[in-house]
């Protein structure tokens, strides 16, 4: 079943996951829920762990002691076993949610880190985190076969995707968007990167950001608003306009300049070429070694 169509058909599910001797870090079960209209509210002493809720439609309303902060798409919370908070669906637009339970002796510290603490329990992801951060859930109730043999690892390491994607989210207004400096000299790290290896067939933006140490998500969406363009058109018009260099240079088998600008099929290089200039690069270069009419008279 795909994500749309489970969360679209599932009313509630929860899956448990094997007894682990992780005592750091502990993921017990994950859930998803479509709550009902008359849902009656729910609080943390209702759970012994962690429990991070993460809502993808709908509305809520979260209490924590006395104050009461109505929460949308986007938004995750925490409820706790050490603080006082709840819940209650909106019964106009009841909410859908992913969940997940945790224990351990190191909860208090990974929880700290995505931006949750005893009177903070709300984190609003930004938008283009939430795809990855719903994947990242959804993983869990996509688990067959031999894995299954191995769900508490399965668990845990979709926890700790949830964990970085939701410590991004908490810091991101921290250093990356205080003034705009880091998101520009981010970009200029990439493009520092990509004129060392645009001839590489593998780069990706995942590459990149694994080697400037950032989230590949966050880097795609600050490249394309600081360049006006995606990276992947950005890396196209790069390796096109470094074919023009081997051209001028007296390069002229299309092969040899398509793999030594970075493409890995001639073909789809000549069909990039002549999209950008409206000619092949065949043609091109006929028409760079085509004397003037003047010298053949």
């Amino acid at each position: 079943m795909e994500l749309s169509q489970f969360e679209r058909e599932t009313h509630t599910l929860t899956i448990t996951g094997a007894a682990s001797e992780n005592t750091d870090i502990n993921v017990e079960h994950y859930g998803f829920e479509n709550t009902l209209p008359d849902k009656p509210r729910v609080s943390a002493g209702s759970y012994p762990a962690f429990r991070l809720h993460f809502i993808i439609g709908g509305s809520l309303t979260f209490f924590s002691g006395e104050k009461r902060t109505q929460l949308k798409r986007g938004d995750c919370f925490l409820l706790r076993p050490d603080a006082d908070s709840a819940y209650q669906t909106n019964p106009n637009r009841p909410a859908s949610f992913y969940w997940v339970s945790v224990n351990g002796k190191k909860c208090k510290t990974y929880f700290a880190e995505m931006g949750f603490g005893l009177e903070s329990g709300v984190v609003t992801v930004p938008k283009e985190l939430r795809r990855e951060l719903q994947k990242a859930f959804f993983a869990n109730f996509a688990v067959h076969g031999p894995l299954r043999e191995i769900i508490d690892s399965v668990f845990l390491s979709n926890f700790l995707k949830i964990y970085q994607l939701m410590y991004l989210a908490a810091h991101r207004d921290k250093e990356p968007q205080k003034t705009g400096v880091k998101r520009k000299e981010y970009v200029e790290q990439a493009l520092e990167y990509i004129n060392r290896r645009y001839s590489d067939p593998e780069l990706s933006v995942k590459e990149i950001a694994n080697a400037i140490h950032i989230h590949e998500n966050y880097l795609s969406h600050t490249f394309r608003e600081e360049m006006g363009l995606p990276f992947r058109e950005y890396l196209s018009q790069k390796r096109i306009s470094m074919s023009y260099v081997l051209m001028e240079k007296g390069m002229t088998s299309i092969s040899e300049i398509a793999y030594a600008v970075g493409f890995s099929d001639p073909l789809y290089f000549s069909k990039v070429f002549k999209r950008y200039n409206h000619i092949s690069p065949s043609e091109h270069l006929k028409k760079m070694h085509t004397p003037p009419p003047y010298l053949n008279s």
